[in-house]
């Protein structure tokens, strides 16, 4: 059973008058499960291939439905039939709960063997018995130990991904794909999964390398989220485009700033470090044929022992102190997307993308967990939230209370909010004497700043309110008008603005490009004594002394230039 050696291979060669003994039966057998097993790690992967949900009996027990799954070293675990446990007495209960994690833990499948059955040993004297079966089986356990990143292998394929935080209250994660384009759009996705009732916000910069994003300082990307604007869900995506710079066969790196890293827990501020980067491959051809290329050049022992002792995880399994002991709250089936796809349900996949249908079902892990649609950073008309201002101060009337500021996410420039108060299950828009039964007696407006993309939200009460705070829902809407300015001409920036070198010293330039479909540029020093610059924009300055220019040119508008100006001194 310990045994994790499939191969050099080999087996029994018969022949007339052969002596067969233990060794080569152990042998027959070990050479079948061996070949089957190294399949079934190579070609199926490793997870859940049918059933194995698991559900909520009660506070305390669990539910484990019959099913099928794979484990990393390629062996066959079966449940046959449903089997209920409770969660105190599962393996792995104390520790996991000792380690201070009690907010959730994961319940996870092992395979497990044991002899059974009795015969008579022939070639013994004294006629013992000895075990005559083996018995296939499974363990389940607790723990809380998070896995690798890389636990989806179909993901790991084409996504890289990274926590680069993690405490009892919150996880957050960077995913940016695999490989890209040079001068295309890509994605930074900044997933978060939340597991108390405290609200989570939090807020640091990314440092941009060959990649750029919109705004001032294009260089880098600021990160910023508040749970409380927006519906508790325990899952959200923040969606942030990138482009990458006009280089090939390079790394683009997006890398975290630790030092601008605050994270609060209900508006308490809260200690904490963050770290790690995500990177993206820019190449010059077929993304397609990038991600073909990367997985059939790895070496098979490479990939065996990097799947080797991957935990199988069931559940997540997310519980509430009560006392001495833990109650379970709610339970999240395979949140890490561990399935095994078959044949018939790729196929199933592949008709329901032709017809237009969403074909990412499995291996959507914001869908598998339950959670809500992507939260877009910009690109798109709309958006909404829920608001919470507290009247600690008093409600008496005509009183004013003010939100703290609100980045809606419909980027810069003029947008309509429109404000309703939460009461109960419903939400009144408008003037709230109109429903005086279904809404506190407060007037809302909104303070809108086009330049930073934010608003604040005041409340003024027409009459003492007895409510300790309000529940504000909004709406965005990119104006119309606003969404045609964004049209603007195509121009090119080139950063840096200016350049001081030293002789024979080298330096990256990166030209950004507006309103351009075509991205491409063509880069020139005058004059060409002047240094070199590649295609990837590094620029080397001469031996000698100088001014120079470096030009940047479309390719496909060579009436679009820019430049800079460099200057070479010792």
């Amino acid at each position: 059973m310990k045994n994790t050696q499939l191969y050099p291979f080999e087996r029994n060669k018969y022949y007339y008058g052969m002596l067969l003994s233990v060794e080569n039966f152990n042998a027959e057998q070990k050479y079948m499960n061996d070949k089957r097993r190294l399949v079934n790690r190579l070609v199926n992967g490793c997870g859940v291939v049918s059933g194995l949900s698991v559900v909520r009996i009660n506070e305390q027990t669990i539910s484990l439905e019959s099913g099928m799954a794979i484990d990393s070293t390629g062996r066959e675990i079966i449940v046959p039939n449903p089997v209920t446990k409770k969660l105190s007495m599962l393996k792995g209960y104390e520790s996991a709960m000792s380690s201070g994690k009690n907010a959730y833990v994961y319940l996870c499948m092992e395979y497990s063997e044991g002899e059974k059955g009795r015969g008579y040993d022939l070639a013994s004297d004294s006629g013992d018995t000895a075990h005559d079966k083996i018995r296939e089986s499974y363990d389940l356990y607790l723990t809380s130990a998070e896995p690798e990143d890389d636990i989806d292998p179909v993901r790991s394929l084409y996504e890289n991904s990274e926590t680069v935080f993690s405490d009892d209250h919150v996880r957050i994660r960077h995913i940016i794909q695999k490989f890209a384009n040079a001068l295309s759009e890509i994605e930074l996705r900044v997933e978060i999964e939340t597991f108390t009732k405290q609200f989570v916000s939090f807020s640091y910069d990314i440092q941009l390398i060959c990649m750029t994003c919109e705004g001032e300082d294009s260089s880098v990307l600021s990160v910023r989220f508040d749970e409380m604007l927006n519906e508790k869900t325990g899952k959200y995506i923040l969606v942030y485009k990138l482009n990458t710079n006009n280089v090939t066969d390079a790394e683009a790196v997006a890398a975290i700033d630790p030092s601008t890293f605050t994270i609060s827990y209900d508006k308490q501020p809260s200690d904490g470090t963050i770290s790690g980067c995500c990177s993206t491959f820019v190449i010059s051809g077929d993304i397609t044929d990038a991600m073909f290329r990367s997985y059939y050049e790895r070496d098979m022992d490479t990939v065996l022992r990097t799947s080797l002792g991957s935990r199988l995880y069931l559940a997540r399994i997310d519980l509430v102190n009560a006392g001495e002991t833990a109650v379970i709250e709610c339970i999240h089936n395979v949140p890490f997307s561990q399935y095994v796809i078959n044949s018939a349900l790729q196929n199933a996949l592949l008709r329901t993308s032709c017809m237009g249908l969403p074909g990412d079902i499995i291996n959507d892990r914001s869908t598998a967990a339950g959670g809500r649609e992507p939260m877009k950073a910009s690109d798109k008309d709309v958006a909404s939230g829920i608001c919470r201002i507290d009247l600690s101060d008093g409600s008496l009337k005509n009183k004013v209370f003010y939100s703290e500021e609100i980045i809606h996410g419909l980027g810069l420039g003029s947008v309509t909010i429109v404000l309703g108060i939460v009461s109960g299950n419903s939400t009144v828009y408008g003037d709230t004497e109109i429903f005086k039964d279904d809404a506190p007696p407060v007037k809302l407006a909104a303070k809108l700043d086009p330049s930073k993309g934010s608003f604040v939200i005041g409340a003024l009460s027409t009459a003492t309110i007895m409510n300790d705070f309000l529940e504000v829902k909004w709406t965005a809407i990119r104006d119309v008008d606003e969404t045609m300015n964004e049209k603007n001409e195509m121009k090119i920036l080139i950063k840096p603005s200016s350049l001081v070198l030293k002789p024979r010293e080298s330096r990256y330039l990166d030209a950004v490009c507006s309103n351009m479909a075509n991205k491409t540029v063509r880069w020139s020093v005058v004059p060409e004594t002047g240094g070199n610059i590649d295609s990837n924009g590094l620029y080397s300055a001469p031996s000698t002394e100088g001014v120079y220019e470096v030009v940047a040119q479309s390719a496909v508008y060579p009436d679009v230039k820019a430049s800079v100006m460099v200057v070479v001194r010792e």
